[in-house]
Order: C-alpha cells, then sequence, then structure tokens
C-alpha cells in the first residue's frame, strides 16, 4: 500500500526537486528557517562599516602615493590650485542677467508692438469716423442748399432772415408778401415814446409803405419807404445805437441795420457803407451813400423802421 505523504514532505519534496534542476544547489529543506531572515543592521554595524571603509580608502591612497609619484603629483597640483568662487560667482551672475535683460527686451518689445498695433487700430477708427461726420456735414450742407435754392425759386421776390449772419433777401422798395408788417397804432406809439427819429436823407417819397401793385420787381407788400434821391448822397443814422449788419447780400444790395434795444432801422441799395459791425453810430452820424444796388429801378434810398424786427410805418414815426 503506498504511503500518504504529509503536506510537510510534500513540500520537501518538491523544493528538492527544484533545487536539483537548479544546478544542484543545496536543497531548500536544508536551509534553517533561522537563517533565511535577513539580519537587520544596528546603528552600530553601520559605524563600524563606514570606518572600515574609511579606512581601506585611506590605506589605498597612502598606498598609491607612496609607489605611485605620478598620481600624486596630480592630487597635490589639484589641491595646490586655490577656485576663485567670487570670479565663477560674478560670471554667472553677469551671464543670469545679461539672458533676463533679453528677455525683458524682447517682452517689452512685444508689448510695444501690440500697443502700436493697438493705437494703430484706434486711429483708424477715429479716422473711419471723422470721415462718416464729414460725409454727413456734406450731405446735410447740400440739402440746405438745396431747400435753400427751392425756397428762393418758391419766393421770386426774396425772403427776410434778418439775423447775424447777413443773410437777407428782399424785393425792392425792401418787403413783400411774406413781410411782417403793421400798422398797429401801440408800436408806433411805443416807439416814437422810446426813441427820438431825424430822417436819414431828404427826398421824394416814390413808393410808401405796405400794399402796392406788384411787378416782376416792385413786391406787393412794401416794408418800408423809397425816399428818390442821387446816387452818391449821404444817408446819415436816424436814431443812435449799434450796427448790427453790414451786408451786400439778397435783393437789398448794400445794406447796414442799426439797432437800439428792441428797435432797429435798415438802410438799403446803397453805393458805399462807412460803418461796420459792432460800431456805436450817434445819431445824425453818416453811415452810408445813396445808390441802386440789388433789385432796383433806379437810385433810392429804401429805409425801414422795426420794432422787434416787424416793420411799421416810418412815415408815422418821423417827418420825412
Amino acid at each position: 500500500m503506498e504511503k500518504i505523504l504529509s503536506e510537510e514532505e510534500k513540500i520537501r519534496r518538491a523544493e528538492e526537486i527544484a533545487s536539483r534542476r537548479q544546478n544542484g544547489r543545496i536543497p531548500a529543506s536544508n536551509i534553517n528557517n533561522s537563517e533565511r531572515k535577513v539580519k537587520k543592521l544596528t546603528a552600530f554595524d553601520k559605524l563600524s562599516i563606514q570606518i572600515i571603509s574609511s579606512i581601506c580608502i585611506f590605506g589605498i591612497i597612502y598606498f598609491i602615493s607612496q609607489h605611485n609619484t605620478y598620481a600624486m603629483e596630480k592630487i597635490k597640483y589639484i589641491m595646490s590650485n586655490d577656485t576663485d568662487f567670487q570670479k565663477i560667482y560674478t560670471e554667472i551672475s553677469n551671464g543670469t542677467k545679461e539672458i533676463m535683460s533679453k528677455f525683458e527686451n524682447k517682452t517689452q518689445d512685444s508689448n510695444n508692438i501690440a500697443e502700436e498695433d493697438k493705437i494703430a487700430e484706434n486711429n483708424n477708427q477715429i479716422e473711419n469716423q471723422e470721415k462718416q461726420n464729414e460725409d454727413n456735414k456734406n450731405e446735410i450742407n447740400e440739402n440746405n442748399e438745396q431747400e435753400q435754392t427751392k425756397q428762393n425759386e418758391e419766393n421770386s421776390e426774396g425772403s427776410q432772415d434778418d439775423n447775424q449772419n447777413n443773410n437777407e433777401t428782399n424785393g425792392i422798395g425792401g418787403g413783400n408778401d411774406e413781410t411782417q408788417v403793421s400798422q398797429d397804432v401801440d408800436d408806433i406809439t411805443y416807439i416814437k415814446n422810446k426813441l427820438s427819429f431825424i430822417k436819414p436823407v431828404s427826398g421824394v417819397i416814390t413808393s410808401p409803405y405796405g400794399e402796392r401793385t406788384p411787378t416782376d420787381i416792385v413786391s406787393a407788400n412794401h416794408a418800408g419807404v423809397d425816399i428818390g434821391i442821387n446816387t452818391g448822397t449821404d444817408i446819415v443814422s436816424a436814431i443812435e445805437g449799434t450796427v448790427e449788419i453790414v451786408s451786400n447780400y439778397g435783393d437789398y444790395g448794400n445794406h447796414v441795420k442799426i439797432t437800439n434795444g428792441d428797435i432797429s432801422t435798415l438802410y438799403a441799395h446803397c453805393s458805399k457803407i462807412i460803418v461796420n459791425v459792432g460800431e456805436h453810430i450817434n445819431q445824425g452820424q453818416k453811415i452810408a451813400e445813396s445808390g441802386a444796388t440789388g433789385r432796383s429801378t433806379g437810385p433810392h434810398l429804401h429805409f425801414e423802421i422795426r420794432r422787434n424786427n416787424v416793420t411799421v410805418d416810418p412815415q408815422k414815426v418821423v417827418d420825412l
């Protein structure tokens, strides 16, 4: 009857077979279990090993120094040369600074390029905006010119636009259907009570104030009176005041406007004007010479009196 092997015997036999296969090594079963454990070195063991190793290294060096002169000379040469650590540190520091400086310069150049690109982009935007504003302004001016041309064509006698830009237009004799005229007794009384008037010239009334028969030259609604006089006759200011307008624009031809508060006088179709805008004028002071400029059938003075830019009959204010 076959013998039944215990587990330990099975393990032992397996180890013996493995050991024989490994070139006849000692079977693992012969190794004492206590010897299998790796012995842990103590601190004393480590110190002892270091001392022994140092003694061995020193001995080897000593042996070489005593029996190999060439090796010893090399060792002495190396030990005799002092190493300039300050120089090495300085060279390394300078090299590091140079590298960092180049890096910073490169970074700064990149930032400058980016900033220049941003400025150029902003300039382009500003130029485009200015161009657009200019185009809009030109378009507005063109529309205004077309509107003004249309208005001038519709009003053959012109239109009165009495302002600081001197853009006045009126028919011959000073007035048209759109001129604001007044026979209001209150306006006339107010003007006479506030200021004293003298006649600007002496002559014959050729066209009175108010409604009249219109022609190609004469307006239907006359805003002043026409006084027939020879060209070059002196014209004096009917009131004391300040020159508000001096202009040669429109149907009035050469004309001047003198204002005192809310009351003003206008002298049109002059051949020559001798005062300037903003100049203070005394009553009776020469301001111009008569003529036939603008829309006129002959030499005369067109004379107006206004309150808040609304005309009244000059013959009801001053004896002409």
